[in-house]
């Protein structure tokens, strides 16, 4: 008889696909080793595909490549592939020759836009790779993570990717959530956001933050709560809107969010008292123009509960990938960010394998989206792409989540998110930095002192 752990995560996606409650644990220590020969240390397959258009991946950059000028974290990224001219560009007129490796979601966009929205196409590139301490977190999980309180909580977690050889879509989500190579952040960002009539709505951020399970003392195998309770902390100040300028905002997000709720509280200058905001998850709108949700952060944040997840398959397609040129501060957000998606001048696409994972939601749950579909990189465990749907079925609306290769890092970290509305023709792209300072991964920890309503009191009086 065959049982589920002498499997291979390939074949398992159909029965995965019949089973979508189905929650598998660690795995042996024997499949563990495929980590080691077949598959990358955290999970991508290291053969390329048949014809060559995806390469076998190589890994042999970690940090940054000769022949870059590259100062430090905080510095401008430079662009390893900015010599590249696209191999093709996908229109609304030759979409049907590429439709097999392009999601719902990015054909909606060409019916939507058929005049403007393109795809440029480069070259795929698989040779850079985590850090050795990331690569050893990821070993130690796939021997010992397991999902708990039903799919919403992790179990001798210690950092980096928590299932690198998943067996359910609740597993490959959850490396989409966590897999976080950054132990700081410190930030100033903008969400803008476009309308079908031109008009922008947008915002400005501080933010400076701490992930606990990528701190680099925590020793491999500390795990859970000796860690952390919480994912992230958050600070926030607000410099725009003038209306919102000195509102300061302390968030601590938990890993487990239905044990253990969000925590928020907000500075407002004008009382100068600091508040305990509402608890708010889930379908909260959030942003400029209220155009996405609390969890529809990151491609995904937040309890899992709502939902059934089922992993559909790991399929060939074209998704971000490598998109320096986006995050150059020679370009403005006008030129950038035109009516109804961004620029194609400014886009990167390649092809990758990516392992597609649907939520529907439970009976009796509310959401504003009935279905979600998400697209998670291979190699990177970026969620790369999103679909969103009403309650009627419908596609309402589509993400496109952009990536790159942080040098001082050492691994992929999630750069802009664009969130298209296709009822409205209005988009949200968050976490841009054009016009700001780069933001920097090099500094301190704060420490989850730092994250409490009482130096969030110090910090508004200041």
């Amino acid at each position: 008889m065959i049982t589920p752990r002498k499997l291979t995560a390939i074949s398992l996606i159909g029965i995965c696909a019949c089973l979508p409650n189905l929650v598998y644990a660690k795995v042996s220590e024997q499949e563990a080793q495929k980590l080691k020969n077949e598959l990358n240390p955290v999970g991508g397959e290291r053969a390329g595909n048949a014809d060559g258009s995806i390469p076998p991946w190589t890994g042999k950059y970690r940090g940054l490549p000769e022949g870059l000028n590259y100062s430090g974290s905080g510095d401008v990224y430079p662009d390893p592939y900015a010599n590249e001219k696209p191999l093709f560009t996908i229109t609304a007129e030759n979409m049907s020759q590429y439709e097999d490796k392009l999601n719902t979601g990015l054909k909606a966009m060409f019916a939507k836009y058929p005049d403007t929205f393109a795809m440029p196409i480069y070259t795929s590139h698989r040779d850079f790779r985590d850090s050795q301490l990331m690569e050893d977190r990821t070993w130690f999980c796939a021997l010992n993570t397991e999902l708990t309180n039903g799919v919403d909580g992790l179990k001798n977690y210690t950092g980096g990717a928590p299932f690198p050889i998943p067996k359910s879509g609740a597993e490959v989500l959850w490396n989409g959530r966590i897999f976080q190579p950054a132990p700081v952040q410190d930030a100033v960002m903008d969400d803008i956001a476009v309308f079908s009539n031109g008009r922008r709505n947008a915002q400005t951020q501080e933010i400076k933050s701490d992930f606990p399970f990528s701190y680099k003392e925590n020793p491999i195998g500390m795990v859970d709560d000796e860690i952390s309770i919480q994912s992230v902390y958050v600070y926030v100040d607000q410099t725009a809107p003038a209306r919102e300028k000195g509102k300061l905002t302390i968030l601590q997000d938990p890993v487990d969010a239905v044990k253990t709720s969000r925590n928020t509280w907000v500075y407002m200058p004008g009382s100068r008292r600091v508040r305990r905001a509402p608890t708010v998850g889930y379908d909260t709108p959030q942003g400029p123009g209220g155009l996405l949700t609390i969890d529809d952060t990151m491609g995904f944040n937040g309890a899992m509960d709502r939902y059934h997840w089922k992993l559909i398959e790991k399929k060939e397609m074209y998704i971000p990938y490598h998109n320096y040129k986006f995050d150059d501060p020679t370009v403005k957000y006008t030129e950038l960010l035109p009516t109804g998606h961004a620029n194609p001048d400014y886009m990167r696409y390649e092809l990758h394998r990516v392992w597609v994972v649907e939520a529907t939601l439970k009976d009796g749950a509310r959401h504003i989206y009935g279905k979600r579909r998400f697209y998670i990189d291979e190699d990177s465990w970026q969620i790369s792409l999103v679909e969103s749907y009403d309650g009627r079925n419908e596609l309402w609306r589509v993400v496109i989540l952009q990536t790159l290769y942080d040098y001082f890092l050492e691994g992929y970290i999630a750069r802009s998110a664009i969130y298209h509305d296709l009822q409205s023709g209005a988009y949200i792209a968050n976490r841009m930095v054009n016009e700001q300072r780069p933001t920097n991964y090099g500094v301190t920890p704060l420490g989850k002192k730092f994250f409490t309503p009482q130096n969030l009191r110090k910090l508004g009086r200041r």
